[in-house]
């Protein structure tokens, strides 16, 4: 016997080949069985086809081999036993035995083997199922493979975030070939770079099926739509990828890497209404008026969305734009325009605490104040967390600047020779202006003064302006065209905390970056599959929220993660071996999600087989 690989336009397949004379008595090749994508090492091929050559002949093994021709030699006969393609000698497998059969069994001598993860795959199959998505995909002319192999690569940035080439070996360790009564070794990394693309291409069907899917199974209020932008990083160059640009406002402080953007428009339970991608080093209040046209085709009921969004798209076209178009905002004011209200910020007395911040066991105080400035009205906030947050901020920029400036000045005063000092001052000026650049929150407070004929550096800080600007540490304003009341208003921005929380969930567990992706489809698939697993994020964590058990995806993934799959092999006094392929039994925590889910984990799918132990094929 020899394998024989055979290789057709989109795959691979792997044949065992027996040699046999034909009733001519000529000498013939004949398949013994095709094993579809087996990846038996090419390595390891000859020495598991003689090992089958001489099991097959009735030759009984007298010594051991190497664990890794076991392993393909086992994996082989099971295929030619699913198959039907072992001569009645020699197959190990009995005719299943009656359901009420009794045999005394060894105690000792049981055991399991191929165990693997179960419980997040299991919650992530129920979310896929209640939001409809396989009869959609099935549209599109997806096979069943192609489904289960869509699953696999989404469900894999929920549970573990590999590369494609990484991807099989993930598999093996999960229960999914289990749920999908599939054979999944023989997966290569191609398979999921074509069902990405195949994903990217149905792209604007699916996002509009989710969208009337989560609406309807969770009864949405879409009359608040948050957006916000983000971005994040390449791995190399990206030099042929036209979304891969490099730009100063990193989200994650990756200036040096190529980025790309991304764009989310959320309802007010953070479920994701519409995506788009963008070049690196877009502009992100450029941004906005493309998403708000996007809305106008998605409109879903008469009355137009409430827009709320962060101050970099707060720019005065960006309102009016909104404004002509019929949507009412609320906006966060920009930082720097804050001191147009100092004085109202300064009038304490005048703030109100809003409702449930402050008390023990509470979020930190934020106090509210009302405002109208002609078309808009303008709530001022003072927060002591982020005066706080914008104190330590400030002073740690404060402290990196005298350290510069320290460093620069004994440099100065040692006449160091990569300055010139005697020719200009020059690099002194290109030094001072990249540490003033590095440093903006504290440098614009300073005073800097450098005197090239007495070579004396000093610097001292505006103690009035510090005052004023620490004063306003904490406080920012809402802009609004609604007529709402100021805690009103505040309650509905700070909704917009459900944006930041989406984009820390798909980068942190949904491993949205890096990129190492050439071409820009790839990259718009790699964002579309993550946005995909924060869809069935949102369904597992807002199902069980609605049913009183709050919990994040990061916490219930560990929570299931110890529920598997095993085969037990247990063995009986006739000689036999019973095979049981099946799930273990959860634990109470567990069992109490799976049935807040609708999970009926005792259906799951159990396989039995039962073995001779002597004079068998496998022995």
């Amino acid at each position: 016997m020899f394998f024989r690989e055979k290789k057709s336009r989109k795959t691979r397949v792997l044949q065992l080949v027996e040699n046999h004379r034909n009733a001519e008595g000529k000498v013939c090749q004949r398949v013994v069985v095709s094993l579809g994508g087996c990846p038996v090492p090419d390595e390891h091929r000859k020495r598991v086809a003689a090992e089958l050559s001489r099991r097959m002949a009735g030759y009984e093994q007298l010594l051991s081999e190497e664990p890794v021709i076991e392993y393909w030699v086992g994996r082989v006969l099971e295929r030619m036993e699913e198959a039907g393609h072992l001569s009645s000698a020699f197959r190990r497998e009995i005719p299943a035995l009656p359901a009420c059969s009794v045999a005394p069994i060894h105690i000792d001598g049981i055991e399991h083997e191929n165990g693997v993860r179960l419980g997040p795959s299991l919650v992530l199959l129920r979310a896929w199922e209640s939001l409809g998505l396989d009869p959609v995909l099935k549209e599109q002319g997806f096979s069943d493979e192609q489904l289960a192999t869509a699953k696999a690569v989404v469900f894999n940035r929920l549970i573990e975030p590999s590369s494609e080439n990484e991807l099989p070996n993930w598999i093996a360790t999960t229960a999914l070939g289990d749920l999908f009564g599939l054979h999944t070794e023989g997966w290569a990394e191609d398979r999921f770079y074509r069902i990405g693309d195949k994903l990217l291409k149905g792209m604007p069907e699916l996002e509009a099926h989710l969208r009337r899917k989560e609406r309807d199974l969770f009864n949405l209020d879409r009359t608040i739509l948050l957006y916000d932008l983000t971005n994040s990083y390449f791995e190399g160059s990206g030099a042929l990828n036209p979304l891969a640009r490099r730009s100063v406002a990193s989200k994650e402080k990756r200036s040096d890497c190529p980025l790309i953007s991304v764009g989310i428009v959320l309802d007010a339970e953070g479920f994701i209404i519409r995506h788009k991608v963008f070049a690196g080093n877009i502009s992100d209040c450029k941004t906005l008026l493309d998403a708000v046209a996007d809305l106008e085709h998605i409109a879903e009921g008469e009355a137009k969305p409430v827009v709320i969004v962060d101050g970099g798209m707060a720019s005065q076209a960006n309102l009016d734009a909104l404004r002509e178009r019929g949507y009412d905002y609320i906006v966060n004011g920009k930082r720097r325009s804050r001191a147009d209200f100092a004085d109202d910020f300064l009038d304490i007395d005048s703030f109100r605490r809003v409702e449930g911040r402050g008390k023990a066991g509470e979020k930190q105080p934020v106090f509210v104040r009302r405002i109208s400035t002609g078309a808009e009205t303008v709530v001022l906030c003072r927060s002591a967390g982020r005066k706080q947050k914008e104190d330590a901020i400030v002073d740690n920029a404060e402290r990196k600047l005298i350290e510069g400036l320290e460093v620069l000045q004994a440099r100065i005063i040692r006449n160091d020779k990569r300055l010139k000092l005697d020719e200009s001052p020059a690099l002194v000026n290109r030094a001072i202006g990249r540490l003033l650049s590095r440093t903006t929150r504290a440098s614009r407070l300073y005073t800097i003064n450098y005197d090239p004929e007495t070579q004396h550096l000093d610097w001292h800080r505006k103690e009035t302006e510090w005052d004023t600007s620490r004063d306003l540490h904490g406080c920012y304003h809402l802009r609004s065209t609604l007529e709402l009341k100021d805690q009103q208003l505040w309650q509905l921005y700070i909704t917009l905390v459900r944006v930041e929380d989406a984009f820390r969930s798909m980068k942190s567990d949904l491993g949205l970056h890096p990129f190492h992706h050439q071409l820009a489809d790839r990259c718009r698939a790699h964002i579309w599959i993550t946005v995909l697993a924060y869809h069935l994020l949102r369904w597992i964590e807002h199902s069980l929220k609605l049913s009183g058990y709050d919990c994040t995806w990061r916490t219930l993934r560990r929570r299931l993660d110890t529920h598997g799959y095993t085969s037990l092999i247990v063995p009986d006094a006739d000689g036999l071996e019973h095979h049981l392929r099946k799930p273990g039994r959860p634990n109470p925590v567990q069992k109490l999600i799976y049935a807040l889910l609708g999970i009926d984990w005792t259906a799951l799918p159990i396989r039995r087989h039962t073995y001779k132990t002597e004079g068998c094929a496998k022995m």
